[in-house]
């Protein structure tokens, strides 16, 4: 019996290493892709010692047509092809005003064209019953200025995510949306510095209290996510207990984006 695989983009980055470790519970083989490849073989190895699964790393920056379909040829060869976890993604905080159309480019070229080429070649290459799982942002639906780029291609893959659900509903591929909410991750990392360098109240107190501070401002829980609480959402979307949902969008936010 050949293999199912799944294939994760953006492997290296916050939200990559806890989705490699949670779907390898569930997939024999797991190909952890990112543009950063000489992080991947670590992150490898340890998925490797904790599961069961055979997890391969493939460089690959998602906004490159070929680089996207040398890894679906490498995919061919080691299983049959049916997850897909776009979670490759770049983002800061910029006031508007700010924002030139190099930025903008380069942030629809990984969030929006890396998961609209990523998404194309599954569709053309997957063994179903398949599922593809896009991560966008809470940022997709904030209307923040200081995220007109960031949260604009977000929203752009939910819309995408529709389109691939209902072109491909009759295929056995399904496509749906995880909205991550606040995560310590390297994004937040540089927007806390960005708002220190801005600030001078904030410039005083660590970094952490100054998440921590946004976070009791903007989450009705009062506190932030994990990566594993992101990685629980797209296993259950990748698995057959899902087998009848498609074209949703699943905010993991403690409360801060009602839908």
């Amino acid at each position: 019996m050949t293999s199912r695989l799944a294939i994760v983009t953006g492997a290296s980055g916050g939200l990559g290493p806890a989705i490699g470790r949670r779907i390898a519970e569930d997939f024999e083989t797991v190909l952890l892709t990112d543009v950063r490849e000489d992080r991947l073989g670590e992150i490898a190895e340890h998925i490797e010692r904790d599961s069961c699964a055979r997890v391969l790393t493939a460089g690959c920056d998602v906004s490159d047509e070929e680089q996207v379909a040398s890894v679906y040829r490498v995919a061919a060869q080691e299983g049959a092809i049916s997850g897909l976890v776009n979670a490759a993604g770049i983002g800061m905080f910029t006031p508007l005003t700010e924002i030139d159309q190099q930025l903008w480019d380069r942030v629809f070229a990984i969030n929006t064209r890396g998961t609209f080429l990523m998404s194309q070649h599954f569709i053309r290459t997957a063994q179903p019953p398949a599922s593809i799982v896009n991560i966008s942002s809470i940022g997709a639906r904030a209307g923040n200025d200081m995220l007109a780029h960031y949260g604009a291609s977000k929203a752009a893959v939910i819309e995408f995510s529709h389109a691939v659900a209902r072109g491909c509903a009759r295929t056995g591929i399904r496509s749906n949306t995880v909205m991550p909410g606040f995560i310590y991750t390297d994004m937040w990392r540089n927007t806390v510095a960005y708002l220190q360098q801005n600030d001078e109240a904030l410039a005083a107190i660590s970094a952490e209290e100054v998440f921590a501070g946004i976070v009791d401002q903007s989450i009705p829980m009062g506190r932030p996510q994990e990566p594993e609480d992101i990685a629980e959402a797209v296993a259950f979307f990748l698995s057959d207990r899902a087998k009848n949902i498609t074209g949703q969008t699943l905010a993991v936010d403690g409360g801060a984006v009602l839908t």
